[in-house]
C-alpha cells in the first residue's frame, strides 16, 4: 500500500512518516502498562515504611539517579547511534523491572534493596529519556516536529486516563510485584518497535571529543540560547515545588487526606490521564500548533494553581476536578516547552539539551524529600497547598518579568 504524502496530510501529520509511526504504536503499547510501575513504587515503599519522609527519599533516590546520568544520557544521544542506545536502555529497564518484581512477590525484597534496584531503574530511564527525544525529530520532517511531540506525549501520557483505574486493582489483587512484571510488556513493545524501524543512526563528530568536554558544550549551548535558557528555569520552577508532590507524597495524601485505597486512588487519578489525553490528543489532531509560547506560559500557571485547588479539596468531586485541569495544563506546557526546543535546536546538540529537561526531572524527585520531611512536621494539609501557592507565583512572576518568554509567538 503507498504511503500517504505528509506534505498533504493535515491531521496527526506525523504518523504519515512510517518509522515514527512504528515507534509511536510502540511508545503507546508501553504507555498502557509503565503506569503500574509508576504507582506500584510508590506504594510498595509506603507498604514497608508508612512515612511521608520515606516516601521523600524514594523521589531522592530516583532524582539522583537523573541527575548523574541525564547529562552523560544526552552525551551519549549526541555520540552514538541513538536507536541502538535505547534498544540497549530499555532491555536493562526489562531486566531490572523483572528482578524487582520477582523479589517483591516472593518477599524477598526490603527497603535498601529496593531502593537500589529503583536506583538502577531510574538510572537508565534518565539515558533513554533524551535518547528518545533527540531520536523523533529524525524520523519526521522539520515541520511535523511539534505534531510528532505533541503525539509522543498523548502516547506516554494519555493512557493515565485508563491504566491508574487498573493499576490501582491489580496492586489491591497481586500487589507491588505483580504490577511490575506487567508493566514489563511496555519494555518488549518498544523493543519490538525499534527492531521493526528503518532508521539507523550514525556515529556523530562529537565521539571524537571527551565525554565530558561533549556535556560541557551542551551546557554552553544552553547557557547561550535565552529561549532554551528561559524555557528550562520556568520547566525548572514547576517541577520542583509542583511535580515533586508526584513523585511519592501523592500516595500519602491519597491515604491519609482523602481516606483512599490503592483502587480508589487510581480512579481519581485517571481523572489526571482524562486531561493529559484530551490536551494531547487536541494538539495532535489540529496538525500545526499555534501560540505555542501563550499555551506554555498559561499551562505552566494553570499548574500549579489546579494544584493550590487540589490542595484545599475534601471532596472526590472538587479533588477530580482539579486533577483533570491540572493533567490537561501540565499537558499543555510539556508538549509547547518541547515542541519549541526540538524545532530551534540542532540535532548535533538535541540530546544535551533535552538531557536536561531530565535534569530538571532529578530536582523535583529530589525536592520531594525535602517536602516529604516537612509534612511530617506540619503535615499534608498545610504543606501541599502551600507548596502549591509558591510555585504558582514563582510561574507568574517569571511570565512576568521574562521578555524572551513573554515574546515567544513574537
Amino acid at each position: 500500500m503507498q504511503e500517504p504524502d505528509p506534505a498533504e496530510v493535515t491531521r496527526f501529520p506525523a504518523l504519515a512518516h512510517r518509522d515514527f509511526r512504528v515507534l509511536w504504536l510502540g511508545m503507546l503499547l508501553q504507555s498502557v502498562t509503565i503506569a503500574f510501575q509508576y504507582y506500584a513504587q510508590m506504594w510498595l515503599i509506603y507498604e514497608l515504611t508508612d512515612s511521608a519522609l520515606v516516601l521523600g527519599i524514594l523521589g531522592l533516590v530516583r532524582g539522583v539517579a537523573m541527575l548523574a546520568f541525564g547529562l552523560y544520557g544526552g552525551a551519549l544521544a549526541d555520540r552514538l547511534d541513538r536507536r541502538l542506545l535505547l534498544m540497549v536502555t530499555e532491555t536493562l529497564a526489562l531486566l531490572v523491572s523483572v528482578l524487582l518484581g520477582v523479589l517483591a512477590i516472593r518477599g524477598g525484597v526490603d527497603l535498601w534493596l529496593a531502593f537500589g534496584l529503583i536506583f538502577i531503574g531510574a538510572a537508565t530511564g534518565s539515558i533513554g529519556g533524551p535518547v528518545r527525544q533527540a531520536l523523533v525529530p529524525e524520523l519526521v520532517t522539520l515541520r511535523h516536529i511539534p505534531n510528532a511531540v505533541a503525539l509522543m506525549t498523548a502516547a506516554q501520557m494519555g493512557s493515565f486516563a485508563v491504566t491508574p483505574i487498573l493499576a490501582g486493582f491489580v496492586i489491591d489483587s497481586v500487589g507491588p510485584g505483580g504490577a511490575y512484571l506487567l508493566s514489563t510488556i511496555g519494555n518488549v513493545s518498544v523493543l519490538v518497535a525499534l527492531v521493526a524501524l528503518r532508521y539507523r543512526g550514525k556515529v556523530t563528530a562529537a565521539s571524537r571529543e571527551p565525554v565530558l568536554e561533549t556535556i560541557r558544550n551542551g551546557l554552553r549551548y544552553s547557557r547561550g540560547n535565552p529561549v532554551v535558557l528561559w524555557i528550562i528555569t520556568l520547566v525548572f520552577t514547576t517541577s520542583a515545588l509542583g511535580f515533586a508532590l508526584y513523585q511519592g507524597l501523592i500516595a500519602k495524601w491519597a491515604s491519609e487526606v482523602l481516606g483512599l485505597e490503592p483502587g480508589a486512588y487510581g480512579l481519581l487519578a485517571s481523572v489526571w490521564g482524562i486531561g493529559t489525553l484530551i490536551t494531547s490528543y487536541g494538539l495532535s489532531y489540529v496538525g500545526e500548533i499555534r501560540h505555542k509560547g501563550r499555551i506554555l506560559i498559561v499551562g505552566s500557571l494553570g499548574f500549579g494553581l489546579s494544584l493550590v485547588l487540589f490542595g484545599f479539596a475534601r471532596s472526590l468531586p472538587l479533588a477530580g476536578l482539579a486533577y483533570l485541569i491540572n493533567g490537561a495544563a501540565w499537558t499543555g506546557a510539556s508538549i509547547c516547552s518541547t515542541a519549541i526546543i526540538q524545532s530551534i535546536v540542532p540535532n548535533e546538540v538535541r540530546g544535551r539539551v533535552m538531557s536536561l529537561f531530565m535534569i530538571n526531572g532529578a530536582i523535583a524527585q529530589m525536592n520531594s524529600l525535602v517536602l516529604g520531611g516537612i509534612a511530617d512536621v506540619v503535615g499534608m494539609e498545610v504543606l501541599f497547598p502551600g507548596a502549591a501557592l509558591l510555585c504558582s507565583a514563582l510561574v507568574a512572576t517569571l511570565a512576568l518579568s521574562v521578555p524572551t518568554l513573554r515574546r515567544l509567538d513574537v
